[in-house]
């Protein structure tokens, strides 16, 4: 049967669903306007879309990692109250996710292309799976984010999740000699970052414009200080004075990536000695040890480029 616009239009106007939903509800239903409300009501896509503008802050944070320790994988999905953030369904919903993204031969490209994709346990889409769980529970659950990380050869990933599934986190090691010790200087660097959320491995890996930014506001600050002990002692004034400035900028940047960078944080279980340091003790055992890559997921925290105005 032919599917018009008009058609289209109608169910939309009844159900306040998607265009594309409506059209596939009116082809799997022959045109039958009444029946498509049905399939649409039944796939829970009338309900998602009335409430797709509602706020979702609510959720789990889980992670997965292979057997062989080669792949590891952490998502979020998020839902408007604990209380459906707890039951059950959801939590084998999110599971199913982790699940698929840890074993699946190749990641998908985004959260569209994972939505897409099928769940090994039922067959269906993700996308489908979700919005069934949306119509069963009058919320909106959306799926936000997802990172997948594989190792090379003398790679592992370790996965560690924090406050029942409010935080998580991937470490990605390359270790010379791989083995319990590795496993266990993988988990203490991962609740390190669970707990101190480092902005970057090195310096170096510290984007340009921010280090830019931090400068900027050290070099302000710094003038400021050194204008007012000028002007509290008129007399003493140092006499070299970019020099001076320069030290003081040098002396807070740093500070700065003592607290930003991972390799120069104080160890969270240790505060006396640096990451680096930490590593480069368990060097003696392991050998060369190199961190590669991590991701930090905390439930609900804002994420650069989206839109976090929700209400």
């Amino acid at each position: 049967m032919n599917i018009t616009s008009q058609m289209v239009k109608t169910l939309r106007d009844k159900t306040n669903a998607g265009m594309m939903d409506c059209k596939k509800a009116l082809t799997e239903c022959g045109g039958d306007i009444d029946k498509s409300v049905d399939w649409l009501r039944q796939k829970g896509l009338m309900t998602a879309r009335k409430r797709a503008g509602r706020a979702t802050r609510e959720g789990l944070v889980l992670t997965k990692i292979t057997g062989d320790g080669k792949v590891g994988a952490v998502v979020e999905l998020n839902s408007e109250t604990d209380f459906v953030s707890k039951m059950d369904s959801f939590r084998e919903i999110t599971e199913s996710l982790v699940d698929y993204l840890a074993t699946a031969p190749q990641a998908p490209e985004n959260v569209e292309a994972l939505l897409k994709a099928k769940c090994p346990k039922c067959g269906e889409e993700f996308g489908e799976v979700i919005n069934r769980a949306v119509g069963t529970t009058g919320e909106v659950i959306r799926l936000r984010r997802f990172k997948v990380i594989k190792a090379g050869p003398n790679g592992l990933v370790h996965g560690y999740v924090h406050a029942g599934g409010r935080l998580g986190v991937l470490v990605e090691l390359e270790v010379e000699k791989p083995g319990p010790a590795a496993d266990d200087l993988a988990h203490n660097l991962a609740m390190h970052v669970a707990a101190i959320n480092p902005m970057a491995i090195k310096i170096e890996h510290l984007p340009e414009d921010f280090v830019a930014k931090e400068r900027a506001v050290h070099e302000a600050k710094s003038k400021e200080e050194l204008e007012a002990k000028a002007q509290k002692s008129p007399g003493k004034a140092p006499k070299n004075i970019e020099g001076l400035l320069a030290n003081m900028v040098n002396g807070k940047m740093k500070k700065s990536f003592t607290e930003l960078v991972l390799l120069e944080q104080a160890y969270v279980k240790d505060p006396a000695k640096t990451v680096a340091a930490l590593i480069s003790e368990a060097g003696k055992e392991l050998g060369k040890i190199e961190v590669l890559s991590f991701a930090r997921f905390q439930l609900g925290e804002e994420i650069e480029g989206e839109n976090a105005s929700e209400e």
